[in-house]
């Protein structure tokens, strides 16, 4: 077993006090939006190795069956899976995922033109795919997925104005091609036609007699103050309001729109850094590549909870690269159990103290809430003890 230093990332969006609360260390004053806990190339977690801090990349290459196991190594040849702690102050941008075809030929072709990885307008990190979940460790608020059409074209009717031809060709064009249409008609609205747009919003999230027209205009307004003239306020019309409580999670498959708005999270994803922008950032927007990425057949969220008197729940997405259980052994009458799953494992405390004992280690591991630690394949089995609560995440 092997105790995670997380790799850091300060985006403007992060929260300056939430995650050093989390970790239990004094806050330097700097947004501070994730916590990275896994083994991709560009923000690997570290290890105390032989010869000191090691990323955790290099380390699972160098002993890939020792650390993966078989049957994850064969299926994959590296750690699948990424966990991120998240702690948004502000929204993060409305994004979406590629498909793994479509990251590697993306992937290729700007290798192939010779742009750098950290770019600015580099569009593709790697050739994986992003499916995730979110995990909410306290109140988390986002937007996932598309409205309902017939809901869309109500909002699109009710502000109408510059919005009229998105709604338009919404309503003559049938199916998933309409769909593409009416966003991209959205995410090419000029400056001048943004502002008309929140100067009707601001005026229905006051006084429209419809609760779902005032709160998907409010909705606009919270994004405008928050990025001001940025088009992603108004791409907020199309898409769902979600709330998670504590405990609750929501899967993101490929190709759908999201963004997460506030609160702290644990996030588990496929080990990729894959983002497309439809708005919300100051970052690089590939238009082209989005709409070729987002799947104009979603629509809805799917929010699951565990069961409150579960000694442990897992979480199991549709999606082979990883799963969540989420553990508290002081439910069982000995104040111990075992953990579900097997190969190589990230476990984070999310409260109180808990003592981690493997299969073949004799001495057992005691994390505190903000620790993590990283258990290879040939540790098997993991039992737990203590006051506390354990994420694992796993390759099913």
């Amino acid at each position: 077993m092997h105790l995670l230093t997380g790799a850091r990332r300060s985006y403007d969006w992060g929260s300056t006090t939430s995650m050093p609360e989390f970790l239990g260390t004094d806050s330097d004053g700097k947004p501070f939006a994730e916590l990275w806990l896994g083994a991709h190339p560009t923000g690997p977690s570290t290890i105390i190795g032989p010869t000191g801090n090691e990323g955790l990349d290099e380390w699972v290459a160098r002993d890939r069956l020792g650390n993966l196991g078989q049957r994850v190594d064969a299926a994959f040849g590296r750690l699948p899976y990424l966990v991120k702690l998240l702690a948004p102050a502000k929204p993060l941008s409305i994004q979406v995922h590629p498909t793994r075809g479509l990251a590697a030929k993306g992937f290729l072709e700007e290798e192939r033109q010779g742009i750098p990885l950290d770019a600015p307008h580099r569009t593709f990190k790697d050739m994986n795919n992003k499916p995730e979940m979110v995990y909410a460790i306290s109140n988390f608020d986002g937007l996932a997925g598309f409205r309902p059409r017939q809901e869309i074209a109500r909002l699109l009717e009710e502000l109408a104005g510059p919005l009229e031809p998105a709604r338009a060709r919404l309503s003559t064009t049938p199916g998933e091609h309409g769909m593409r249409l009416m966003l991209e008609i959205l995410v090419g609205l000029p400056p001048e036609d943004i502002q008309t747009v929140l100067e009707i919003a601001a005026s229905l999230a006051l006084l429209h007699p419809h609760p779902v027209v005032r709160a998907a205009c409010a909705t606009v307004g919270e994004l405008a103050n928050a990025y001001p003239g940025d088009v992603g306020a108004v791409v907020s019309l199309v898409l769902n309001r979600v709330h998670l409580a504590p405990g609750e999670s929501m899967f993101l498959a490929d190709g759908v729109p999201h963004a997460y708005l506030g609160g702290f999270g644990l996030e588990v994803m496929a080990n990729s850094d894959n983002v497309l922008r439809l708005g919300l950032t100051s970052k690089h927007i590939d238009v082209e590549a989005m709409l070729g990425a987002v799947d104009f057949s979603s629509s809805g969220f799917d929010v699951t909870s565990a069961p409150k008197d579960a000694t442990t729940h897992t979480f199991r997405p549709p999606v082979p690269d990883f799963a969540l259980s989420i553990t508290h052994p002081w439910k069982t009458a000995e104040g111990r159990t075992t953990l579900p799953g097997d190969g190589p494992r990230i476990l984070v405390c999310l409260e109180g103290t808990v003592t981690v004992e493997t299969q073949f280690s004799a001495d057992g591991c005691a994390l505190t809430k903000g620790q993590s630690l990283f258990v290879p394949a040939a540790e098997g089995g993991i039992r737990v003890e203590g006051p506390g609560t354990i994420a694992q995440a796993f390759v099913p």
